[in-house]
C-alpha cells in the first residue's frame, strides 16, 4: 500500500507540473511571445498547429506562409532550419549540448561559490540576491529555448533557441559583446529581453565582482603565508621606503597582458582552423579584437554550433582578461604619474615638515608624539585635520577640568553613538 501510494503520488505531481507548462505556454502566446508549441518537436510534427492570439485560438490547419495572427506574434509553425550538432555515439546529447550544460553548471554556481568561499557569513541580501539570480538563470532558459522566438541569419524562418544558441546568446548578454546575429522575432519578447539584460548585468555584476573579490583576498592571504611574508611590518624595518616610491614596477601589467594576448591568440587560432568557421587569419585577428574589447561590430561571428559554444566560454574568459589588462594600465599609469611627482618633491623637506608637526622644535619625541609623526609618515594624515583632534582635546580637557587626561565616561557620554 506504502508503495502505491508513492507511485500515486508521482503520478499526480507529474501531471500537474505537465499542466503547469501547459498554462505557462498559453499564458505566453497570449502574451504575444510564442504560438502554443513545443520546440524542434513540435515544429517538426507537421504543418497543422495550434495558435492562440490577441483574439483568442485562430483555429487548426494554418499552412506555411499564411499569418496566423498579428504581428505580435508568430506568422507560423516554428521553423525547422537547424544547424548540425556533434553527435556521440551511444548518448542522447550532443557534444556541443553537454558543454552548454557545463557552461550552464558554471554559471548557476556563481552564488554557491560565493557562499563556499566566504569566511563570514552571508548576510540575507546575499542570500536573496543569490536566488534570485538562479531563478532568473532558469527562467531565461525556459523562455529562450522553449517560448520565445528569435530571429537569426543561421537560420530561416523564426523559431526558440537550442541549449548551445542560448548560452551563446547569454555569454553575448553578460558580456555585452552583442553580435546581434540571434535576435528576439517579435516586438512583446524583444522587450522582455531588453529588460532581462539590465537585470542580468546588475546581478551577475554584483555576485561576480564579490566572487572575484573573495578569491583576490584568499589567493594573496596563501601566497602571504606560503612565501613567507608577514601582514605586519617588521621592528627592523624603516616605517617608509622612499627608494620604493621612485620606482614603478610593472609586473601585474605585462601579467594581465599577456593573458589577454593568450585568450586573443587562442580565439584566432579556433575561428580559423576549426570546421565551418574557416575565417582568414586577418578575419580571426579581426574578431577576436573586436569581441573581446566586447565592441562587437557582427561583422564576422560563429557560424557553428561547436563555434557557440566556444564563443560562450571564450568571450567570458576574455573580457575578464581585458578588464585585469584595463585595470593594470591603469594602476600602472597613476603609478608613474605618482613617482614623477615623487621624484620633482623635496622629500627631505617633506621629511623635516611631518617632524615639526609631531614635535615642534624639540630635540626629543615621547610616544604619543612618534604615534603622531608615524601618521604622518605613512598613512597620509592631513595635518589639518590631526590638528583639529588636538584641539578637540584641549577642548575637552577644559570642558571636564579633570587634568591631562580624559574619562572614559567622558568620551562615552559625548563623542560615543546615540
Amino acid at each position: 500500500f506504502g508503495s502505491s501510494h508513492v507511485w500515486l503520488s508521482a503520478t499526480c505531481e507529474l501531471r500537474a507540473m505537465k499542466q503547469t507548462c501547459r498554462v505557462l505556454l498559453v499564458l505566453a502566446a497570449l502574451w504575444g511571445c510564442a504560438p502554443v508549441g513545443g520546440h524542434e518537436g513540435m515544429a517538426r510534427r507537421g504543418h497543422d498547429v495550434y495558435a492562440v492570439g490577441a483574439k483568442g485560438v485562430l483555429g487548426v490547419g494554418e499552412q506555411h506562409g499564411q499569418p496566423l495572427s498579428t504581428g505580435w506574434t508568430s506568422t507560423g509553425p516554428d521553423s525547422t532550419d537547424y544547424n548540425e550538432e556533434t553527435h556521440i555515439e551511444g548518448s542522447p546529447y550532443t557534444a556541443e549540448q553537454l558543454l552548454a550544460g557545463c557552461w550552464c553548471l558554471m554559471l548557476a554556481s556563481a552564488p554557491l561559490l560565493l557562499a563556499a568561499l566566504a569566511e563570514k557569513e552571508l548576510t540575507r541580501a546575499h542570500m536573496l540576491e543569490s536566488v534570485t539570480l538562479i531563478a532568473w538563470f532558469g527562467s531565461v532558459l525556459f523562455l529562450f529555448t522553449w517560448v520565445l522566438k528569435f530571429q537569426s541569419s543561421h537560420w530561416t524562418g523564426t523559431r526558440p533557441l537550442t541549449l548551445p544558441e542560448a548560452v551563446y546568446l547569454l555569454s553575448q548578454i553578460l558580456t555585452t559583446v552583442g553580435y546581434g546575429d540571434i535576435t528576439p522575432a517579435f516586438p512583446r519578447g524583444q522587450v522582455w529581453v531588453g529588460f532581462n539584460v539590465i537585470l542580468a548585468l546588475c546581478l551577475y555584476g554584483s555576485i561576480i565582482c564579490e566572487v572575484i573579490g573573495v578569491v583576490g583576498e584568499r589567493l594573496a592571504k596563501a601566497f602571504a603565508e606560503n612565501s613567507g611574508i608577514a601582514c605586519a611590518r617588521q621592528p627592523n624595518q624603516p616605517m617608509r621606503d622612499w627608494r620604493a616610491e621612485l620606482e614603478v614596477t610593472y609586473t601585474p601589467l605585462i601579467q594581465s597582458a599577456g593573458s589577454f594576448l593568450g585568450t586573443a591568440f587562442i580565439g584566432v587560432l579556433f575561428w580559423h582552423y576549426y570546421p565551418g568557421e574557416g575565417k582568414t587569419w586577418l578575419q580571426a585577428v579581426y574578431m577576436s579584437v573586436i569581441t573581446l574589447s566586447t565592441v562587437g561590430f557582427g561583422a564576422f561571428n560563429a557560424t557553428t554550433e561547436g563555434g557557440k559554444v566556444f564563443g560562450a566560454f571564450w568571450m567570458l574568459v576574455g573580457v575578464a582578461t581585458l578588464g585585469a589588462l584595463i585595470s593594470a594600465f591603469i594602476q600602472t599609469m597613476m603609478e608613474e604619474k605618482k613617482a614623477e611627482k615623487r621624484r620633482s618633491t623635496d622629500i627631505k623637506a617633506e621629511f623635516q615638515e611631518f617632524m615639526f608637526r609631531a614635535c615642534g622644535g624639540a630635540e626629543t619625541m615621547d610616544k604619543a608624539q612618534f604615534l603622531k609623526f608615524g601618521l604622518l609618515l605613512t598613512k597620509g594624515v592631513d595635518p589639518a585635520a590631526l590638528r583639529s583632534i588636538e584641539v578637540r582635546f584641549d577642548h575637552l580637557i577644559k570642558q571636564s577640568g579633570a587634568g591631562k587626561t580624559l574619562r572614559r565616561t567622558t568620551l562615552v557620554d559625548i563623542e560615543g553613538p546615540l
